[in-house]
């Protein structure tokens, strides 16, 4: 196994040197591979990439503006710093996320009382909902979901991820993925039926 990690660096290294050469694009994997020898400015490709992606999922979680805006700058720097772990390999993203996740979990533990930013700021079921009354109802909804449930619910509407891509993100199989949503929409209309028409009279 050590063998084959060292024949396919040595694969990636050769092909960087080519590129550099013709001057083509690297790729994400050739990127990588520059940062894990300590290339901070080939990292920045990669912190450019997924800072958006980063910010909005942290959002989706911490409900919070400035919040989320640390959560996700903090996770780059801990990425970095752990970037020798990681197989290059394997896709940067599922990895990248779960130290975005452990940030958030912490943060929960830490911060009790969070400042709501306004709901047009996010997303999140911006589209054809004008109903300021019930933005504000699927906030406090998922607010109220375990973490896992609000974990799918925000990979899946607020970054639109099909259930293959959730389960690489997430390390979970597909058919958890989808009972996952299941039960996780089922949840929020229970918690905020009376606004979305779901509550019978």
């Amino acid at each position: 196994m050590l063998h084959e990690t060292t024949v396919q660096s040595s694969r990636i290294i050769q092909n960087v040197r080519r590129a550099k050469v013709s001057h083509q694009p690297l790729s994400e994997n050739e990127i990588l591979a520059l940062v894990k020898k300590g290339d901070a400015q080939a990292y920045q490709q990669i912190v450019k990439k997924y800072m958006q992606t980063a910010y909005y999922i942290a959002l989706g979680f911490v409900h919070n503006h400035q919040d989320a805006l640390d959560l996700s700058q903090e996770s780059f720097i801990k990425a970095f710093r752990k970037i020798k772990s990681f197989d290059t390999g394997r896709p940067f993203f599922p990895w990248f996320y779960r130290i975005l996740k452990n940030l958030c979990l912490d943060h929960f533990k830490r911060i009790r009382h969070r400042m709501e930013i306004p709901l047009e700021e996010s997303y999140l079921l911006i589209q054809d909902r004008e109903d300021k009354e019930m933005k504000e109802a699927m906030w406090q909804g998922i607010e109220k979901l375990p973490f896992e449930q609000k974990e799918i619910i925000i990979l899946r509407y607020f970054r639109e991820y099909s259930y293959e891509e959730i389960a690489e993100i997430t390390g979970k199989p597909i058919g958890t993925v989808m009972s996952s949503l299941h039960y996780a929409k089922k949840r929020l209309k229970n918690i905020v039926g009376k606004y979305l028409g779901f509550e019978k009279d």
